[in-house]
């Protein structure tokens, strides 16, 4: 009868472990959701920077049309570029900038 529990109490701690080392691997906190998570969070950092460098771009642009460091020649430009609008007898090319 001894052996018969011993048996019963192996098996139940093996199932135990099994179903533990499982989830560990498979679980919504398990190896497979971290892996997952890092490269979420790789991408998401890449995405960040990419970001951060429009905003440094469009901060420059910004700072050009401002009242104290206004720039006459980019207000210009972005107004016939904005307005699609020329002097009389001037010819405007317009170029795709991809």
């Amino acid at each position: 009868m001894a052996k018969h529990g011993s048996t019963a109490l192996s098996i139940g701690l093996g199932a135990a472990i099994l179903y533990l080392g499982a989830n560990a691997v498979t679980g919504h906190q398990g190896l497979m959701a971290y892996v997952d998570l890092q490269a979420r969070e790789h991408a998401l950092e890449g995405r960040l920077a990419e970001v951060r460098q429009e905003h440094t771009r469009l901060e420059g642009r910004a700072s050009r049309l401002k009242p104290n460091s206004l720039d006459l020649d980019y207000l210009d430009e972005r107004a016939r570029v904005e307005l699609a609008a020329g002097d009389p007898g001037e010819i405007v090319f317009a170029l795709d900038q991809r």
